[in-house]
């Protein structure tokens, strides 16, 4: 098949998903009729309620029946906890002499990530925070984070060992982000005003969805006037809708869609920690949980780099996405080779996946998608990947550009298997502990006098085990 043919079948396979004309496989109606047309998101879709506890439960309970099966939850009152819920007002925060430290300020409230950012001090975005269409999204400042309190459900030391960032989002209200998804697990603490989220769960619909901006993994779609022609992606969706106060936290499994509004007045901290750690809430890493520890106690070892730094360093498998060309010459020259068969394409992959080198992960679902971006990739179809293929790739991925959109598909799909296979193997080990867990779910007491907190010499579970 010719050069021609191939990347013609593939924009036609990307591009009808974009089209205003394309033909839609979910609906029948006619354009102007379909539900929820040129109206806010989810506006006249299905939104179910996500689920709602009243406190936070051990660790083993938490990652047995949330984290591991990937189910979104608020815990009411959450956030209470924390000091900065009665503490955090503009006046004491403005009374501290930290607040002279410069932040970074969003320069729009409807999320647009091209927009430049403006840093200022502190103290001045409390200043003119509530008469300008600014927000901030910062990391919480060093002096700022003892006022806010871990959740006891991941008081464990292998999972405060793995923590990433903690993000700080303070607005007058009216803020709208994309819709996008994360590569992280996220707790959301609000301290101040309301916060709505839409989430869609991705693993539910991923044959579906398909991010027009998949180095962000993000949609481009205005969540005000939603055009379903234009992205046919976001028709029949089911929503999960979770309506939180202030005092509310809320867990986000990794890589659920989300979408968040928030109205009046507005602070909320996140907590991120990374998924694919090989660790697992066990009786040697778990204690009773220590009522004092807070941010301030804990590592973020993240804290000075990007969330681009991030992302790469977590997940190898973004470097690839982003510029296959370049990370496809170096594998092929560190194994001394001009071209890659399948076979060899598989090995590749196993370099560049978090998992994949494990046992019972390459399952035939895994292996049906990996041919299918082999395919992508082999431009001339002629069963093997070579430079000839390669300089055919796109240079800028945050193009409209098929290969690069159905790549990202192809590759987001392919990770959301193998975090599948794992999760199952992580809830086996958890369920090996259950002898050790007492009735309240709580684990033997744990000492707090010298404040581990997340240091990251701790032994997390070792690869073999899963």
């Amino acid at each position: 098949m010719k050069i021609t043919k191939i990347i013609s079948v593939i924009f036609w396979l990307v591009v009808s998903l974009h089209q205003s004309g394309a033909e839609d496989a979910q609906s029948s109606s006619p354009p102007t009729s379909l539900p929820g047309h040129l109206k806010p998101l989810a506006s006249e879709a299905i939104r179910l309620p996500v689920s709602v506890i009243q406190d936070f439960p051990s660790p083993y309970e938490f990652f047995r029946s949330y984290v591991y099966p990937s189910v979104p939850v608020i815990i009411k009152q959450g956030a209470r906890r924390s000091p900065a819920f009665q503490k955090w007002t503009d006046e004491y925060l403005k009374s501290l002499p930290e607040s002279q430290q410069l932040i970074r300020v969003e320069m729009r409230k409807v999320e647009e990530r091209q927009l430049p950012r403006m840093n200022m001090p502190f103290a001045e975005f409390l200043d003119r925070y509530q008469t300008t269409d600014e927000y901030l999204v910062a990391r919480v400042p060093d002096f700022l984070k003892k006022d806010v309190l871990i959740p006891p459900s991941l008081h464990c030391t292998n999972v405060t060992a793995n923590l990433l960032e903690t993000m700080l989002w303070f607005s007058s209200g009216g803020t709208k982000s994309h819709v996008h998804t994360d590569y992280v697990d996220i707790i959301n603490c609000l301290f101040r005003g309301q916060k709505d989220f839409l989430l869609v769960n991705y693993t539910r619909y991923r044959q579906q969805i398909v991010f027009d901006h998949p180095e962000g993994f993000y949609s481009s779609v205005d969540v005000e006037r939603v055009d379903l022609n234009k992205f046919p992606e976001l028709r029949n969706l089911e929503f999960h809708e979770a309506k939180m106060q202030a005092g509310d936290c809320i867990y986000l499994p990794f890589k659920w869609i989300h979408q968040v509004n928030s109205f009046g007045s507005n602070v909320a901290v996140n907590i991120w920690w990374n998924h694919q750690a090989y660790v697992v809430p066990s009786p040697q890493s778990c204690g009773m949980p220590d009522p004092g520890l807070s941010l301030a106690d804990v590592s973020f070892p993240y804290h000075d780099q990007t969330n681009g730094d991030i992302q790469t360093d977590l997940h190898p498998e973004l470097d690839f996405f982003r510029d296959p060309s370049a990370t496809l010459t170096t594998f092929m020259d560190e194994e001394e080779t001009d071209s890659l068969t399948e076979g060899q394409f598989l090995e590749f992959m196993d370099t560049i996946f978090p998992g994949l080198d494990q046992d019972d992960i390459w399952t035939a679902e895994a292996l049906k998608v990996a041919h299918q971006i082999f395919q992508i990739l082999d431009v001339d179809d002629d069963g093997k990947i070579t430079s000839r293929d390669t300089s055919k790739f796109p240079v800028e991925i945050n193009k409209f550009d098929p290969l690069s959109i159905n790549l990202g598909q192809k590759m987001m799909i392919l990770g959301d298997i193998i975090d599948g296979q794992i999760s199952k193997q992580k809830q086996e080990i958890l369920r090996k502990f259950e002898k050790d867990i007492p009735e309240d779910g709580n684990t033997p007491s744990r000492d707090h006098s010298s404040k581990f907190r997340g240091t990251r010499d701790q032994t997390s579970m070792p690869k073999q085990e899963l």
